[in-house]
């Protein structure tokens, strides 16, 4: 038996069929059965019940490692033998439980070793095949986050404040651009379930290179820091007197030119607009104190500047969708 979806008020909206045809397609539909997703919902507490109770038990990364694997079975299952769409959330939780738990135990036993490059591409691979197989949108972008973790990006937290961390930010910028632009490339020419994929990936690159040029605008960039300096910073130091220095200034302005040009030929109120209205405002609140702040004039004019360009980007923004 095929089944298929269809969009009846996208339909009639574009003319492709009548209202009255609408509603005699509507006297055919099969009503979606709401037991089973409330069952999935109990399950995945109750797996996840099951999985604390026995960590609590026996804490310990094999424990870990079979919970993780059973849960791939289980999803793997579901995947391959239940066509139904009201077990997609049972096998979507058991498919992120277990490439997190597997991801996890990956970590653990690779301990303080964590911060070499192979436990995080081997991460960053099973994030990658986990996004794959179970089409799971969530998992794309952790994906490009553990790739993010390879060229030293990450975050930390302590109390009341979180951290960003960018170690290399020219690095970053050139992959995940790259990464970004493949992926919008490649959309078009795939199905419905990749797009929502590859969509996802893309503006998770996309937040990544912002990130990037935020830190670099901050900074600057030793380039290769990250994997040549030593761990102490009498080594780091020692190595920076050598190393080549890209300065702040080639990533602000850089910045500003990559956001303006995105903003200008992306389609208004998408995302990619958006985004680079949101982080043109960030770069612009951030080099204003930061150059700036000490300096009463400076932040006068720099707030009749701000409120003109905002003016501007709002008269270009109604504009265009007009």
């Amino acid at each position: 038996m095929s089944i298929v979806k269809l969009d009846l008020d996208a339909l009639v909206k574009t003319g492709k069929i009548s209202a009255a045809q609408a509603e005699t397609l509507a006297t055919f539909s099969i009503a979606e059965p709401k037991s089973a997703i409330w069952m999935s919902a109990v399950l995945i507490f109750g797996a996840l019940g099951v999985a604390a109770g026995v960590l609590a038990l026996e804490p310990s990364a094999i424990m870990g490692l079979l919970l993780a694997l059973t849960a791939l079975g289980i999803a793997t299952w579901l995947k391959l033998f239940q066509t139904d769409d009201t077990w997609m959330v049972l096998g979507s939780a058991f498919a992120l439980m277990g490439t997190i738990g597997l991801s996890g135990w990956v970590a653990m036993e690779a301990g303080e070793d964590l911060v070499a490059i192979w436990p995080q591409l081997f991460i960053f691979g099973i994030m990658t095949a986990g996004a794959l197989v179970y089409r799971s949108s969530f998992l794309a972008a952790l994906a490009v986050l553990a790739l993010a973790a390879v060229l030293g990006t990450g975050t930390f937290y302590w109390h009341a404040s979180y951290a960003l961390i960018v170690r290399e930010p020219t690095v970053t910028i050139a992959v995940f651009s790259a990464v970004a632009g493949g992926l919008y490339a490649l959309r078009p020419h795939l199905s419905t379930a990749w797009q929502s994929l590859t969509t996802v990936a893309a503006r998770t690159a996309i937040f990544l290179t912002n990130f990037g040029f935020w830190v670099g605008s901050l900074w600057g960039d030793h380039l290769g820091e990250h994997w040549v300096a030593g761990d102490s910073w009498s080594a780091r130091y020692e190595w920076r007197e050598t190393a080549t220095h890209i300065p702040e200034l080639v990533f602000s302005l850089g910045w500003a030119a990559c956001l303006i040009a995105l903003f200008v030929k992306a389609p208004r109120g998408g995302f990619l607009s958006t985004s680079a209205l949101v982080f043109f405002a960030i770069h612009a609140y951030t080099q204003f104190f930061e150059t700036f702040a000490d300096d009463a004039v400076f932040l006068i004019v720099g707030g009749f500047m701000a409120i003109g360009v905002a003016v501007l980007a709002t008269r270009f923004s109604e504009k265009q969708v007009a």
